[in-house]
């Protein structure tokens, strides 16, 4: 039982992680295509534009960093109900 705990403490940290990882990725990807533009990307047999992808990328960021936090605290709050019920709480 202590190993499955350990195991989502561990996890809290890692959706933490991956939430500001994702962030920044896509924050600097999406900048980079809205400043430098580049070919038009084939998406369903229609051609977009580079920056509106860049665009597009700012929504997946705050998207992703939402996801990944909201999981985090989901998984936090878990286990701060387990630990308070099972009394052995801090």
């Amino acid at each position: 039982m202590a190993t499955s705990r350990k195991f989502l403490h561990v996890s809290v940290t890692v959706f933490k992680v991956l939430a500001w990882f994702a962030l920044v990725v896509q924050v600097v990807t999406g900048l980079v295509l809205v400043i430098r533009g580049g070919e038009p990307v084939l998406i369903g047999g229609f051609d977009i534009p580079a920056r509106v992808i860049g665009i597009l990328n700012f929504v997946a960021a705050g998207m992703y960093f939402f996801s990944f936090g909201l999981m985090s605290h989901l998984i936090q709050l878990l286990l701060e109900v387990h630990e308070r019920l099972s009394g052995t709480g801090r």
